[in-house]
């Protein structure tokens, strides 16, 4: 099966961010979901090593770019479908497609395989607070920043720097992340839908993120700018982390 190949310049999250998510996941499924995994992947290592093939196929497939984020008004107080995800072309309704597809052991081995590379990498997304905002800036892709001597736009920074402050190696950063979930912590997000985890990440660019920019479209970020806001960042992996897993342990049976 050629399904895995082409490998290109990955986004969202950064290729970091979504290897974490994978390798949280990974070290959180039940032995009978991880069989299943390996049964469609080929091995379970590929949920982490192909954990970006979404982004890696967008120029080929152009009509899934809109898949991984949904653009929800930055002030307003949660998703709403009909105005946020109205032809279904969003992270939320597609995750729910993905499973939809998952479970359907009537498609074939190759349709479902594809099912779970989304899924893998589209839970990830809809966690990351700049995919399930619209400020009309691009998911802050148009907020030009500079951090020392990186010139670089606010979605990068919360793609990018704020993860790598923890490390280069998704291994044992994710390793570390999961270390430090509870099991109430693990009760507590095993739960809820796609809409409700996009609410959460839109909560945390509205009411965090974007407060202290006061509507600027060029703005100067502190040097530790990745530090202060790497417990958000841990938080959001470890949260996708753990409902990937909750997913997968519970329509992989």
């Amino acid at each position: 099966m050629g399904l895995w190949l082409a490998p290109l310049p990955a986004l969202a999250w950064g290729a970091e961010g979504h290897e974490v998510v994978a390798a949280i996941a990974l070290g959180e499924l039940t032995p009978s979901a991880r069989a299943q995994v390996a049964r469609l992947l080929g091995s379970d290592a590929m949920l982490v090593q192909q954990s970006n093939w979404a982004d890696e196929i967008k120029d080929q497939r152009r009509d899934t770019a809109p898949w991984h984020f949904v653009d929800i008004p930055l002030n307003a107080a949660g998703f709403v479908p009909q105005r946020d995800c109205a032809q279904g072309d969003c992270v939320v309704a597609q995750i729910q497609a993905d499973l939809q597809a998952l479970r359907n052991k009537r498609l074939s081995a190759h349709a479902r395989a594809e099912a779970l590379l989304f899924l893998i990498h589209f839970v990830a997304d809809v966690h990351q607070p700049l995919h399930a905002e619209d400020n009309d800036d691009k998911g802050g892709n148009q907020v030009r920043v500079e951090i020392g001597r990186e010139r670089a736009n606010l979605h990068k920074v919360w793609d990018v720097d704020v993860v790598e402050v923890m490390g280069f190696d998704p291994g044992a950063v994710s390793a570390n992340i999961e270390r430090g979930i509870t099991a109430q912590q693990r009760r507590a997000w095993s739960q809820g839908s796609p809409a409700d985890w996009a609410n959460q990440a839109h909560a945390i660019a509205r009411n965090q993120i974007y407060p202290p920019l006061q509507g600027a479209r060029e703005i100067r970020l502190p040097r530790d700018y990745g530090w202060r806001e790497a417990p958000v960042a841990r938080l959001q992996l470890a949260r996708a982390g753990v409902r990937l897993a909750w997913l997968l342990n519970t329509n992989l049976r």
